[in-house]
C-alpha cells in the first residue's frame, strides 16, 4: 500500500470555500479512482492561518500513478486554487510498512 501526501495553506477566514470545493470535488475525484483505498482531509488551525494535508491510500503504486489529481490539473480549479496562500505543487509519495 502507498500513502499520497499533499499540503497547502489558507487563511483562517476562507478556508471553508476551500474545504467545500474538496468536499464537492476532490475527495468524490479521489473515492472514485482505481485502486484509491481512502482519502482524509486534515486540518490545523493556528489563529489567522490554516494548514490543510490531503491523505489517500493506494493499493498500488502503478494505480497511484495513472491518478490525476483533480487539484493539479484542471482550470477549472484555479479560483478554488487562489484560496490557498501556499500549496506543494508536488505531493510526497510513501510506501506502507506497517499497518494495523
Amino acid at each position: 500500500m502507498f500513502a499520497r501526501i499533499w499540503r497547502g495553506i489558507a487563511r483562517t477566514s476562507v478556508i471553508e470555500k476551500y474545504f467545500h470545493y474538496l468536499s464537492e470535488r476532490v475527495v468524490p475525484a479521489y473515492r472514485a479512482a482505481d485502486g484509491c483505498r481512502d482519502v482524509l482531509v486534515l486540518r490545523e488551525t493556528q489563529g489567522d492561518y490554516t494548514s490543510v494535508i490531503l491523505l489517500s491510500f493506494w493499493e498500488t503504486s502503478a494505480a497511484l500513478e495513472v491518478f490525476a489529481d483533480p487539484q493539479l490539473q484542471s482550470e477549472a480549479n484555479l479560483g478554488a486554487r487562489e484560496s490557498l496562500l501556499a500549496f506543494e505543487s508536488t505531493a510526497a509519495v510513501y510506501e506502507v510498512v506497517m499497518s494495523e
